[in-house]
């Protein structure tokens, strides 16, 4: 009986769900950020939102806050997938908003029972916590408020590279 009423309840906040909507398209480019099933600070209907604060927002290859994957928490291990772009300007072809190789993840969570978004930092087993290519594995999730200016919840800023708390152009030609 316990187990129906839970899973009403999740499937009723899935159905009222939709707080986090991606709204680029797929470019064939990702990074796999995997949330344990053991995860600390979800509750069931939470959703998960991933930015990259200064990722490709348009076909013109402007850049800024974009929203590159989202999934909503309920109960086991929740596989979000986020969208890189893709510049194929050189080869006279399109330009496709997403995420930036090697630029930090910004973790975003609605709070279904509250109705709040809110940051989170968030702790990693595996992985990075970078649109990689690759994989991150996280494990526990907490509350944050980003300081005015800041690109994370620790206060770093974005260099001129776009990497949030990076070394900047460390190379003679730039970044």
């Amino acid at each position: 009986m316990k187990k129906n009423i839970l899973l009403s309840m999740f499937l009723l906040s899935i159905l009222l769900a939709d707080h986090f909507n991606v709204d680029i398209e797929e470019t064939g480019e990702s990074t796999l950020f995997i949330f344990q099933d053991e995860i600390t600070g979800l509750d069931l209907g939470d959703e998960v939102g991933l930015f990259d604060l200064n990722g490709i927002i348009n076909d013109s290859g402007d850049t800024g806050e974009i929203l590159v994957g989202a999934g909503i928490w309920d109960g086991s291990q929740l596989e979000v997938t986020a969208i890189h772009a893709v510049d194929l300007s050189q080869f006279v072809g399109p330009i496709l908003p997403g995420a930036i190789l090697n630029h930090p993840m910004l973790l975003s969570i609605w709070d279904n029972s509250e109705q709040a978004e809110y940051n989170a930092n968030y702790t990693i087993d595996t992985g990075g916590g970078t649109f990689n290519g690759l994989f991150t594995v996280i494990s526990s999730i907490d509350e944050c408020i980003i300081p005015d200016g800041a690109c994370d919840c620790s206060g770093n800023v974005l260099d001129e590279c776009g990497i949030c708390g990076g070394p900047g152009a460390i190379y003679e030609c730039g970044c």
